[in-house]
């Protein structure tokens, strides 16, 4: 007589789990990447940065959004077109506004914001692109500026032997020779006004030079 007890008719469903299975299970959302910390992180310095300019961050969110809203459409109607380019137009003025201001009033009211351990130990008027780098880094650290600033204040210029580029050598720069980054800002703050450059990147160069005059 066979007495196994499962080599019967009946049937049972499978404990097991596929990777099909595991793949349909939802991610946790405690669980953010990497991108998401740093875009948030990013959203945070930004909104600093803004107050600190000045700008109504309300008014701006309020206006980024209608802006996204009118974006996602596939096709817009002339009126929606209109409105877009109205709130865009308003954007700038926001931005322009609040630059306006600071040239006015001036920076010493957040000079106490950079820590004194940057300043004592960075000189923006005489320092290499390789230091200029790790000036980025700490400042960003200490939320002085946002990632996409610290982005553009980070140079990584090699001039050597090895390093083969079209560039002449008369303006090749070496990353280990001092320079100052508070002339090579203000060019490019005013070269902004000659260009069809937005009120945006305006506004984020403009505070890259604001705080190296206080370095």
């Amino acid at each position: 007589m066979n007495m196994n007890p499962v080599s019967n008719n009946a049937s049972y469903p499978a404990a097991t789990t596929t990777q099909s299975d595991k793949a349909q299970e939802p991610v946790s959302k405690d669980v953010a990447t990497g991108e998401d910390k740093e875009s948030f992180i990013d959203k945070a310095y930004r909104s600093i940065l803004l107050n600190r300019m000045g700008v109504d961050t309300g008014h701006l969110d309020e206006i980024e959004q209608k802006i996204e809203e009118l974006e996602s459409k596939s096709s817009l109607t002339k009126e929606e077109k209109d409105e877009l380019n109205s709130l865009m137009e308003a954007r700038d003025q926001l931005f322009e506004d609040a630059m306006r201001r600071q040239a006015e009033e001036g920076n010493n009211s957040s000079q106490s914001n950079i820590p004194i351990a940057i300043t004592e130990n960075f000189n923006a008027r005489k320092i290499s692109p390789n230091d200029m780098s790790e000036l980025a880094s700490q400042l960003f650290e200490a939320g002085v500026i946002t990632h996409e600033q610290r982005s553009a204040m980070s140079f990584q210029i090699s001039k050597t032997s090895l390093h083969k580029t079209f560039t002449p050598e008369s303006q090749q720069i070496d990353p280990d020779e001092p320079m100052d980054f508070v002339k090579f800002w203000e060019d490019r703050v005013k070269a902004n006004d000659y260009f069809d450059v937005s009120a945006k990147e305006k506004a984020k160069d403009q505070g890259i030079l604001d705080v190296l005059r206080q370095v």
